[in-house]
């Protein structure tokens, strides 16, 4: 586990990267549409709801999905194979099974995570607005303001950087799990946590990942993180469909490992 814990937090530092980068280039997109010249500084909250549309947040979601989860989802099918010796998982499987249900997953258990992104972006760009208003500024003035502020290189990089750290993590544990359901046999899966002083539990935290640590279901099963029942580490939902608590995944760095099951005797289990 020790190995697999330190390959995987540089994985997720690079995977988080990635992610901060498509985020923040999404978000200059979104507001580079927004013609803030023709907007009435009465009603400007409006102006900014309307322009910011959730089919724009959700289409950063997918590309931040489909590119950590996807890398991350055929380096587990590899992992997998040497497990077992064979070739018996397949990269193209993988993919359009991923790329299948992706978007009806993250519309069913990620949908309340784009609510709440989307509604800071809002807050976001209405506060830089009533800023100028409150300095007194022109909405062609403040028009050019933002306009610069959006084609700078830290807009938006922080709040991105936020975002990035909690959805690496599930997007990669998702795909982890969509890798095992196609690789043929069966498969249990294992709780890894970072195991250094960001790793949360009691008396900060009544999420215990420090002590998750090597916990060892099967795969079709949750995991018990603090009376939570997930999936998987960063889990946007329980499985009762409830939301999951903030502190059980916010910023989470845990990682599920997936381990082939094999009989008494040491065989392989097959589905």
């Amino acid at each position: 586990m020790k190995a697999y814990r330190s390959t995987w937090l540089k994985l997720h530092s690079k995977y988080e990267n990635k992610a901060r980068i498509i985020f923040q280039n999404e978000f200059k997109a979104i507001a580079r549409k927004i013609p803030f010249e023709t907007m009435d500084l009465e009603n400007y909250e409006v102006f900014t709801s309307f322009y910011i549309e959730r089919k724009d947040v959700f289409n950063a979601y997918l590309k931040v999905y489909t590119e950590i989860g996807g890398n991350h989802g055929k380096r587990v099918g590899a992992e997998i194979n040497k497990q077992i010796n064979e070739k018996n998982f397949n990269i193209t499987s993988f993919l359009n099974e991923f790329q299948n249900t992706l978007i009806n997953w993250l519309n069913q258990f990620g949908g309340q995570r784009i609510v709440s992104v989307r509604q800071n972006y809002i807050s976001y760009i209405n506060e830089l607005i009533a800023k100028g208003i409150a300095e007194g500024k022109t909405i062609p003035i403040i028009a050019t303001d933002l306009t610069k502020m959006i084609n700078s290189r830290n807009f938006y990089r922080w709040q991105s950087l936020r975002i990035a750290r909690t959805e690496t993590t599930t997007a990669s544990n998702y795909a982890a799990t969509i890798a095992s359901s196609v690789s043929g046999v069966l498969m249990d899966k294992i709780w890894i946590s970072a195991q250094d002083n960001r790793t949360r539990r009691p008396p900060d935290s009544k999420f215990d990942h420090f002590n998750m640590n090597g916990t060892r279901v099967p795969l079709d099963k949750p995991f018990n993180v603090g009376g939570e029942l997930i999936m998987f580490a960063g889990a946007p939902t329980n499985v009762n469909g409830t939301q999951t608590s903030g502190g059980n995944v916010i910023n989470c760095r845990c990682v599920n490992a997936q381990l082939v099951r094999r009989d008494k005797d040491g065989k392989i289990m097959r589905v």
